[in-house]
């Protein structure tokens, strides 16, 4: 993972920058954008939390790629990366029957080129009350695009397909 640039925190930036990597742009590529009806979800393997326990977050940010089959590049999980997309939906959501409805997974896809193109936040999502972060910024610029704001991805993923859904498309 070295090669890659990596915040933690900052999974939608650091998508950004994967979808653009060498090791991914040649193939079909699509931006990930998760979260739940709580406007959290749970996420297991996740570096974030401790080993066997789900991470809250309010969204989540991966890549999937094809190449005889869907992989996901997610860079902050504890699985290979990338992994077979299936066994990434097994791994990263694996007791749905457990976890209260309103923090299911739900999916938006972006096509990866036009969410290089069109992508941008100002960071304020990280910013506290009085503008200190909550966590720390990444190194590299803010990401300037105006076609489609984190807050909109957000929001059409709410709306967005299920978990069965996903494992419908990516068997």
């Amino acid at each position: 993972m070295s090669d890659f640039k990596y915040q933690a925190f900052w999974c939608e930036e650091n998508i950004w920058h994967l979808a653009q990597h060498p090791r991914t742009a040649a193939t079909e590529r699509l931006v990930v954008v998760i979260t739940g009806a709580a406007r959290q979800v749970a996420c297991w393997q996740q570096r974030a939390g401790e080993p066997g326990e789900a991470v809250l977050w309010d969204y989540h940010v991966t890549l999937a790629t094809r190449d005889d089959g869907w992989w996901l590049w997610d860079l902050d999980t504890r699985l290979p990366l990338p992994v077979a997309a299936n066994v990434w939906l097994s791994e990263t959501f694996p007791y749905p029957q457990f976890v209260p409805t309103p923090f299911h997974p739900r999916f938006a896809l972006f096509d990866a080129d036009a969410f290089v193109r069109g992508f941008g936040s100002n960071r304020t999502h990280m910013q506290g009350p009085r503008g200190q972060w909550t966590q720390p910024p990444p190194p590299w610029p803010a990401i300037a695009g105006s076609a489609l704001m984190l807050s909109e991805a957000i929001a059409q993923a709410r709306e967005g397909m299920t978990l069965e859904q996903m494992r419908q498309r990516w068997r």
